[in-house]
């Protein structure tokens, strides 16, 4: 049971009662991607230790913000967490945050995942953030979708092309009222509720599933914020 902590002060003879104190996020997820060369486990720095099983990615790669990076093959490429109720932020605010520069300039599949947990038919509900393929296949825009058990999925698309050869740092943000895109600072914001997210499906991060949406690009520093 979560407890909400009051503080009081003494002034005079009397006692005030402070407002309860707010909430802080909390990091269930922090993968750095520091791992070197030919690494089969990520490994999560989060005091919640969801480390994840690697599978046809380069590891050790030069890092987009430090360290190390991961390169991911468009084709086979992802990396499984397994299910973890400490990743389903039910009704409260969660934060996706990634840092990705693409590879090609043409994009070949309609979507590149970058983090997910669940799909669209999974009960429960679902949560995403990837890169969606415009008209013109040589831009590809940030998506980010969330869908409660109940309810219909909330989309945000940030207005801003992430298939440029670039290094961007993305967040996809949903609160009780709204959804975020936000690419380098710059915040996309739809209001309206996605509803209550909690299903027993891993997480992949890279692609969709096996074979499917695969990134075709380098990949860092992806985290996920609850509360």
């Amino acid at each position: 049971m979560k407890r909400t902590l009051v503080s009081a002060t003494v002034v005079g003879a009397a006692i005030v009662l402070l407002a309860p104190a707010a909430a802080h996020a909390e990091l269930v997820a922090d993968w750095r991607m520091d791992e070197p060369a030919n690494a089969t486990t990520m490994r999560d720095s989060s005091p919640e230790a969801n480390n994840g099983s690697i599978t046809s990615v380069v590891t050790g790669r030069p890092g987009l913000v430090s360290g190390f990076a991961y390169d991911f093959n468009g084709t086979t490429s992802f990396v499984s967490v397994p299910d973890d109720s400490s990743l389903d932020p039910g009704s409260a605010n969660i934060t996706l945050s990634a840092t990705v520069r693409v590879a090609v300039t043409t994009m070949p599949d309609d979507s590149m995942d970058l983090v997910r947990k669940g799909v669209t038919t999974t009960s429960g509900g679902d949560w995403k953030m990837e890169i969606k393929r415009a008209s013109d296949p040589t831009v590809g825009k940030l998506l980010c979708v969330f869908k409660g058990g109940t309810k219909v999925a909330v989309q945000r698309s940030a207005g801003v092309d992430l298939v440029d050869g670039r290094v961007h740092r993305v967040q996809c943000i949903k609160t009780a009222t709204q959804v975020k895109a936000v690419v380098d600072g710059r915040t996309f914001t739809t209001t309206k509720s996605a509803g209550s997210i909690s299903n027993n499906q891993p997480v992949v991060l890279g692609s969709k599933v096996a074979g499917d949406d695969v990134l075709q690009g380098t990949l860092d520093q992806v985290s996920v914020n609850i509360g």
